[in-house]
């Protein structure tokens, strides 16, 4: 299952309805590096055999080869001197690959992070909604379907257990390359002619006291392998370092760019919309006291709760009538003094006649005082607000874990619009004509068309495409003459020149475009030109603005409609 998700090979074969790719390009290059290393393993399994081989002949021969001891066959005496000639780096170099690159590749098949269907259910909820908004389906207008949304919404909000998985992954995934790192660069060592050999595994090459000097032919082989193994090693090692930095959560920095754009989102009382830890040292801190509590105290407090079910020790009926009845004391004392009131005022009506003067008088005088008193304890009674737990930070919510996953694979900008669907943002259709800065330059006839500003997410996708020239705005018009395409302003690169003719009537066909592909439409806007501009001239200059011919083409519209219909009359 983790190699198919890695690989995305249902999506390659047209089996797989999703959209996108939960793996991003560090992955595949750590699985990549990974089969880089299995294939070296392999390649020097086979070229050296099962069993490390050693050529041994007499001492002497080493130096002059006309002994006739030089021509005899020393393979057996070879096989004898294996064990005092071979040391541990030259005996099991091949082995220890394949049994790197198997713990490698296995550890993708372990479900922590690729193949753990809670990763997987997680992922499908969100393009669940991701499909729907995309594709603006009659189904998100429903009410409870919005609901729904929200439901699911909340739960990637609040959870952070994709950030848990993919750390935990990449973290013992490090840890395995940079103990493998450090035991292939202490054999390779061993097979140079540098005399570096830090655990003393290197033998002098004789055997048999001195009698017989041996040599390992794939010495030279093993070197560069270790060499080559090393360096993808190290490469590999980075890379989930880099996976490890991105789970920390820092905004802006390794990959978590969406944490910087959700910051700025606000909603239309002023207030953010998500509680993101922009300050990196105190997201460091917060993911080390996570951390520790997770080594230290998580482990007590799994204990204490076995303890408890094996104890099967749970709060009994008493504890919970006392605890019922606790919290009703003060509404039973209230209770109460009501009742001694009404008691006492039936009291003072069952009196007599002859005192009843008497005690009529008495009891206005004691009633304000009995009145007075429980106002009086009513304020002091009065009930404190709840304290409310202030919202946690969300730099690890697996919203925005799946949102920056995607953003390796998908255009930022499509997340960025999505983002819009989802909160109480405006979006870029609500970007219209300006009519108060668009003009009319009577100098050439040229209408300079100029849009409103779309708020935040304007500013967002420009930030994003800031490298790239920032949001186009691309239409034309279309009018008596037919289309008329538009020319670039030096002013702003997104105003709109049209060279237009006076008198004639045009229709404003527009949309915004990043990266070359159309973002958003806009509204059509149609405007007349008139057929004479001297007095808007005196009374703007050489620029007219747009304002000036939509009140005038109103009020030439308003009059013409009131003169047919005293026509008709």
């Amino acid at each position: 299952m983790a190699f198919l998700d890695i690989l995305n090979i249902p999506g390659l074969l047209g089996t797989d309805l999703h959209a996108f790719k939960r793996a991003n390009v560090y992955d595949k290059l750590d699985l990549g590096l990974a089969g880089v290393v299995a294939l070296i393993g392999v390649s020097v399994l086979i070229l050296n055999g099962f069993s490390s081989p050693l050529t041994c002949v007499p001492a002497g021969c080493s130096s002059s080869g006309t002994s006739t001891n030089c021509a005899l066959d020393w393979t057996y005496q070879s096989g004898l001197c294996k064990n005092e000639v071979l040391s541990l780096p030259d005996a099991n170099f091949h082995y220890l690959l394949v049994v790197l690159a198997l713990l490698l590749v296995g550890l993708l098949t372990v479900p922590i992070y690729w193949g753990s269907n809670a990763s997987k259910e997680l992922f499908d909820n969100f393009y669940y909604i991701w499909a729907k908004l995309k594709n603006g389906d009659e189904e998100c207008k429903d009410v409870e379907w919005k609901r729904r949304m929200h439901f699911v919404l909340d739960q990637l909000k609040s959870g952070n257990s994709l950030t848990t998985r993919y750390a935990l992954y990449h973290g013992v995934a490090l840890v395995l390359d940079l103990v493998a790192l450090v035991v292939v660069g202490l054999y390779t060592l061993n097979f140079t002619d540098l005399g570096l050999d830090p655990l003393g595994l290197a033998t002098d090459g004789s055997c048999s006291n001195g009698a017989f000097t041996c040599n390992i032919p794939n010495r030279n082989l093993f070197k560069w392998f270790g060499v080559l193994t090393s360096l993808v090693l190290v490469g590999k090692a980075i890379v989930n370092l880099k996976c490890l930095l991105f789970s920390l959560g820092l905004p802006g920095l390794f990959g978590r760019n969406f944490l910087i754009y959700a910051n700025q989102l606000n909603d239309n009382s002023g207030e953010g919309i998500y509680n993101i830890q922009t300050n990196p040292i105190m997201v460091l801190l917060q993911t080390l006291l996570v951390v520790l509590k997770l080594i230290f105290i998580a482990p007590i407090q799994w204990l204490v709760a076995f303890c408890k079910f094996y104890a099967r020790k749970t709060d009994g009926p008493k504890e919970i009538i006392k605890r019922l009845s606790a919290t009703n004391i003060r509404a039973e004392q209230k209770e109460t003094k009501k009742v001694e009131k009404e008691a006492k005022a039936l009291e003072t009506e069952a009196s007599g006649d002859d005192d009843a003067a008497v005690k009529k008088g008495d009891a206005k005088k004691e009633k304000p005082k009995e009145i007075e008193k429980p106002k009086e304890e009513e304020k002091k009674e009065e009930p404190v607000s709840t304290p409310l737990i202030a919202r946690p930070a969300q730099n690890w919510s697996d919203l925005f874990f799946i949102i920056d996953i995607l953003s390796y694979n998908i255009d930022p900008c499509d997340l960025i619009l999505f983002m819009t669907k989802i909160n109480p943002v405006p979006g870029l259709e609500n970007k219209k004509v300006n009519v108060d800065i668009s003009y009319l330059d009577t100098s050439n006839n040229t209408m300079v068309v100029s849009h409103t500003d779309a708020g935040v997410i304007e500013s967002l996708l420009d930030t994003e495409l800031a490298t790239e020239g920032g949001l186009q705005i691309v239409g034309w018009l279309e009018g008596p003459t037919g289309i008329m395409w538009s020319q670039r302003t030096k002013d702003s690169p997104k105003n709109l020149a049209f060279a237009v003719s006076l008198g004639s009537t045009y229709e404003l066909v527009s949309a915004v475009y990043g990266r070359g592909r159309m973002l958003a439409r806009l509204q059509n806007f149609t405007f007349q030109c008139p057929q004479d501009t001297k007095k808007q001239m005196k009374k703007y200059g050489q620029n007219i603005p747009l304002s000036a011919f939509i009140s005038q083409s109103l009020f030439q519209k308003f009059s013409s409609d009131q003169g047919s219909q005293q026509k008709n009359e």
